[in-house]
C-alpha cells in the first residue's frame, strides 16, 4: 500500500533565550515523547529551496514547496541508504544541492567514503554535524517540538511548530505568544549562520534570541 506524504508547514526559531515559549509549551501540554538522534546535513553557501540531511545511515531530502503568512511548506522525499550507488547520487543528491557532479572513482559508497572522498574535498560543499535530545507536544493540533542541539559542538536550542494545516500554526504561535516579527529560520538556514556560510540578518546584534 502506497501511503500519500502530505507536506507541512513549518515555524521554527533558534536561540538560547527561548525560555518563555518553552515554559508555555510545558504548561499547555504534557511530553509525550523525547529522542536522541545524530544527524549530518550537507549544506552550500548559496541559497537553495532543499533541506539534505542523512540519519541513521538514512539521507532523504525536504524540498520547500511555497510559503504563506511567514510559514515554510516542506515537502520530504527518501533518496535511500548507504552504502549507496554512486548513479543515485549523481542524477539525486548533487542536482539538489545544485552543485556539478564529480567524476565517481566507486559504483557506490559507504557514509564515511560518501564524506571524506565526495563532499569534504568539494569546496563549494559543508558538513554540519547536529547533535540532537527532541521533546515533543501538542499545541493547538500541531506537532510542537523543543529540542536542544549541537552544530559541530556549539550549542543551541530550537523550537519548532508544524501541520498540514497553516492555521493551526498560526493559532499555536499565537497561543505561545510568539511575536508576529519573530524570524521563520530552518534548520538549513540556521547552519549556515552558524558555520558562517551565509550573511546574518540586518541588526543580528540587536536581535533578542
Amino acid at each position: 500500500m502506497v501511503t500519500t506524504i502530505i507536506p507541512r508547514y513549518e515555524f521554527r526559531i533558534f536561540g538560547n533565550n527561548l525560555d518563555p515559549v518553552i515554559q508555555n509549551i510545558t504548561k499547555l501540554s504534557r511530553k509525550e515523547m523525547t529522542r536522541k538522534m545524530d544527524s549530518v546535513y550537507l549544506l552550500t553557501p548559496w541559497k537553495r529551496r532543499n533541506n539534505i540531511k542523512i540519519r541513521e545511515g538514512v539521507m532523504d531530502i525536504k524540498v520547500l514547496e511555497q510559503e504563506f503568512e511567514k510559514l515554510q511548506q516542506w515537502s520530504p522525499f527518501l533518496v535511500g541508504e548507504f552504502p549507496m550507488k554512486s548513479e543515485v547520487i549523481k542524477t539525486t543528491v548533487f542536482p539538489a544541492l545544485g552543485v556539478e557532479s564529480p567524476v565517481f572513482e566507486r559504483k557506490e559508497y559507504t557514509l564515511k567514503e560518501f564524506i571524506d572522498e565526495v563532499v569534504s574535498i568539494d569546496p563549494d560543499l559543508s558538513v554540519a554535524y547536529v547533535w540532537k535530545t527532541r521533546h515533543a507536544y501538542t499545541i493547538a493540533d500541531c506537532i510542537t517540538e523543543i529540542a536542544e542541539i549541537k552544530v559541530n559542538g556549539t550549542s543551541v536550542k530550537t523550537i519548532c511548530i508544524e501541520s498540514e494545516d497553516p492555521n493551526n500554526v498560526i493559532e499555536a504561535k499565537k497561543i505561545l505568544g510568539i511575536a508576529e516579527s519573530t524570524e521563520n529560520v530552518n534548520y538549513p538556514l540556521a547552519l549556515k549562520r552558524f558555520m558562517g556560510l551565509t550573511k546574518l540578518p540586518d541588526h543580528w546584534n540587536t536581535i533578542n534570541f
